[in-house]
């Protein structure tokens, strides 16, 4: 089954998988029938003995594992906000083999506004989260990274605007990118600040514009649910989107944080991130609203475009003038040059970008298309030859992922059951599992 897959024989894998999921069905429905929030309900151990539990404004949710070199930093950041203490602090130790639990003592020793709660297992960042929402007090909740950093007033600034305006579901700010660790925001070297556009539900469906450390508020979980943790690595955004689609945000141009990202980052390992991008997007592009802008390519880019071409396709060299205020009609034609020379990130990030300016084109959408499968077919045949006897559960996703995504559904069941047989608590394989299976 795998060597059909990675050959990229997807037919002959899906009806092998066909087969397999018969054989095996007892097993798979026994995980079908699990409570995939069941660990919701495990009690796990809290420490708040000098915690005193007061309305909060907000409440920040910082979840460690393996992050005892940036928790004194984090804790320092978040105490020093100048909400003082209306912000409530809660650690979620998912069972980190580091000494977080003495570190965060040390802080509780000296404030009366921090929780701290381990679990009796690792789980991952987003059921540490929806650990967090269960336990907060805040009227506003937040992801607190370890390794993220805040301005002094980030805090009072985004809560202050979402009081304001109280259609507005969660703001979110520009932030400072940097790439040394432990730095703080008054005091880094950062290489580069982001550009987030004003909110509309396109903008977001097109990009993960909230970033890292959006403010939103605690009683969107009562009418949205919680993370969705059949993903490890976008689940802010699908939540984002679900709340998106009956509420406003808003948007801070000013940078009030600072990231930290490196390829120890988990954004930044393989490629599981970006297919949980793609699939969250294909999920809800039918959210996409028509914008009707005009397809005329200005004298500026016709110029551009025959450049491009006499340079045989090749856009390396115009960069700087392929800027993302050009019109799709251009969008479109740089992507189909690059894709004719086989560039396929440059005709990806074009013929997405032609797209989601004019969603309603249906040729534009039949070039994302036509590259989608592209990108997972190529996901499918590196990734498919790592799946044996002892695979990391991340190429077990990633295969699985991309395989329902190309409709082969038996194959996906197949691997999320091999990734829950090799990893029986695997909460994203046994969510994912769960979707497929269930009618």
């Amino acid at each position: 089954m795998l060597q059909a897959a990675s050959s990229g024989e997807l037919q002959s894998a899906e009806h092998l998988a066909t087969a397999l999921t018969r054989l095996h069905r007892e097993g798979i429905e026994s995980h079908r029938s699990r409570n995939v929030d069941a660990y919701l309900l495990e009690p796990c151990l809290i420490r708040d003995a000098t915690y005193c539990p007061r309305p909060y404004l907000a409440t920040a949710i910082v979840s460690t594992y393996k992050a005892a070199r940036f928790l004194r930093g984090r804790l320092e950041d978040l105490l020093a906000q100048t909400i003082g203490n209306r912000l409530e602090i809660l650690v979620i130790d998912s069972f980190s083999p580091e000494d977080e639990s003495g570190i965060v003592a040390e802080y509780q020793q000296l404030s009366d506004n921090i929780r701290y709660l381990r679990t009796s297992r690792r789980e991952t960042v987003y059921q540490a989260w929806n650990r967090g929402v269960q336990h907060a007090r805040g009227h506003y909740l937040t992801n607190a990274n370890t390794d993220d950093r805040l301005k002094h007033d980030a805090m009072e600034r985004l809560t202050q605007a979402l009081d304001l305006h109280p259609e507005a579901g969660f703001a979110f700010a520009n932030f400072h990118i940097t790439n040394h660790p432990n730095e703080t925001f008054d005091a880094h070297h950062a290489h580069s600040v982001t550009n987030r556009p004003p909110y509309t539900l396109n903008a977001l469906l097109e990009n993960s514009i909230t970033g890292s450390q959006p403010v939103w508020r605690r009683t969107l979980h009562d009418q949205h649910g919680c993370f969705d943790i059949g993903y490890s690595s976008a689940a802010d955004y699908d939540f984002f989107i679900r709340v998106g689609r009956s509420t406003g945000a808003l948007r801070i141009a000013e940078p009030l944080g600072l990231v930290w990202t490196s390829p120890e980052t988990f954004s930044g390992k393989g490629k599981l991130p970006a297919l949980e991008f793609y699939a969250i997007r294909e999920r809800y592009r039918h959210l996409l609203t028509p914008t009707g802008v005009p397809e005329r390519v200005s004298p500026d880019e016709s110029e551009l475009l025959s450049r491009i071409r006499d340079s045989g396709g090749d856009i390396a060299g115009h960069g700087s003038e392929c800027c993302n205020n050009m019109s799709p009609e251009c969008s479109y034609e740089i992507g189909l040059m690059a894709e004719e020379r086989g560039n396929w990130g440059e005709a990806w990030r074009f013929l997405q970008r032609a797209w989601y300016l004019k969603p309603e084109s249906a040729c534009y959408r039949a070039a994302v298309e036509r590259l989608l499968t592209i990108n997972l077919l190529q996901s499918v045949r590196e990734t498919a030859p790592l799946c044996c006897d002892g695979a990391s559960p991340d190429n077990l996703l990633t295969t699985a992922l991309a395989c329902s995504m190309l409709g082969c559904r038996h194959l996906a069941v197949m691997l999320y059951y091999r990734t829950l047989s090799l990893y029986p608590d695997h909460a994203p394989a046994l969510a994912q599992l769960q979707k497929i299976v269930t009618p």
